[in-house]
């Protein structure tokens, strides 16, 4: 494994940390089922961010429509294209993982791991076929009530 690779997996397990350890403990009604057209409009959504996206963040990579980017960073290192992105939303969580699963499940992931429950969303896996690994950890902030903020890293392999 890369060392930038690693420096993106270890940052993304500490924010996810950050993220669980900050959850409040109070219970929450059950969630409806995703609004199947909130989760297909989301998808216009990064076309308003096109400035802020990392560069290397595949074209076909959802973001909601309310999407708040605090970090897009890209680099090159030992020839391989790698992105970091944090963003935030106030989209229902039940929303936002039907959008993310439903992409992730596109991107054919070998290897890969899901745990997805009504606060945090953990998504990661390779895909061979396009040489490229994928992680995304999130959750709701217990500081910022309704918010989610989501950590997305891409790297080539």
């Amino acid at each position: 494994m890369k060392i930038s690779r690693l420096m993106y997996l270890l940052l993304s397990m500490l924010v996810l940390m950050g993220v669980t350890a900050c959850q409040s403990s109070k219970s929450e009604p059950a969630h409806q089922p995703p609004d199947t057209e909130a989760v297909q409009n989301m998808t216009a959504g990064a076309q308003d961010h096109d400035e802020q996206r990392p560069e290397y963040l595949p074209a076909d990579f959802p973001l909601p429509d309310d999407a708040k980017i605090s970090t897009s960073h890209s680099e090159i290192k030992d020839g391989k294209k790698s992105m970091l992105l944090i963003f935030s939303t106030e989209e229902d969580m039940a929303v936002i993982t039907k959008l993310y699963k439903d992409y992730f499940k596109t991107q054919n992931l070998d290897d890969s791991g899901q745990n997805i429950d009504d606060k945090n969303i953990i998504i990661q896996g390779d895909n061979p076929e396009k040489n490229e690994s994928w992680s995304m950890i999130g959750g709701r902030l217990s500081s910022n009530e309704g918010v989610i903020e989501l950590n997305v890293t891409w790297t080539e392999l």
